[in-house]
């Protein structure tokens, strides 16, 4: 997801350029905050429709959801070639310009102004669509509007968001969310397309995001679909 996709004020791990990333103990760097227009909406792409299911080539990897509490974990079936780490998996990286990756966790909240770090408030609601609004009102972004679908055997809410081609400070210090107070993800590089499915899992509100770009090739979507298709949390969940 690699640059790093999450900070955490506690410890983690964070791969640059190679792996994307769990939490890191990471001090912001101080960002003036920058005046940015409001995310634009556009019509929403059509959901990636279900493919079948992955082969017995494939690994089977146990993830944890980003900032869940309790505690909850899934297991997902990988491509071979596909690493995975403690809340996702990528390619080896999931930089530009080919970069790939995936990763599961809680929305605390969202950044009015993500370079600055500055919080939204009052918070994001509780709801599904109260986080969809608010994904979709990250400044300097443009998102689909959401449209209802399906993934691991929930309902869901889809959408994606268009990072540009620049952005007002770097790609890491853009900050799209935090899982937990001190625990951010942010954009992974320039020119990226993020996905993102949020649903209810075992009372919480889970997202799944993927990140890709226009080099990580046209299968891109059909390889993420196939490995969010295979998703099995926990039970009770």
């Amino acid at each position: 997801m690699s640059s790093a996709l999450k900070t955490t004020v506690a410890a983690a791990v964070v791969a640059v350029g190679g792996a994307a990333c769990a939490p890191a103990a990471v001090t912001p760097a101080a960002v003036v905050p920058s005046a940015v227009a409001p995310a634009a909406v556009v019509v929403p792409s059509t959901a990636v429709p279900p493919t079948t299911r992955p082969t017995p080539s494939q690994q089977a990897a146990r993830l944890t959801v980003g900032g869940a509490e309790p505690a909850l974990g899934l297991t997902v079936e990988l491509p071979p070639d596909w690493q995975p780490f403690d809340y996702g998996a990528d390619i080896g990286t999931s930089g530009p310009p080919a970069g790939m990756a995936f990763v599961v966790s809680l929305v605390d909240n969202t950044f009015a102004d993500p370079c600055s770090h500055r919080q939204r408030s009052p918070k994001v609601g509780p709801t599904a669509a109260d986080l969809a609004k608010a994904l979709g009102e990250i400044p300097g972004t443009t998102a689909t509007a959401p449209v209802q679908t399906t993934i691991a055997g929930h309902q869901a809410t889809y959408m994606e968001i268009a990072i540009p081609a620049s952005l007002p400070c770097a790609p890491s210090e853009f900050y799209l969310w935090q899982d937990s107070p001190g625990a951010y993800w942010w954009v992974q590089g320039l020119n990226e397309t993020a996905r993102v499915w949020i649903l209810e899992v075992a009372g919480q509100r889970v997202v799944l995001l993927t990140h890709s770009y226009a080099g990580s090739g046209a299968d891109a979507k059909a390889e993420f679909q196939k490995i969010l298709d295979s998703i099995v949390f926990d039970s009770g969940s």
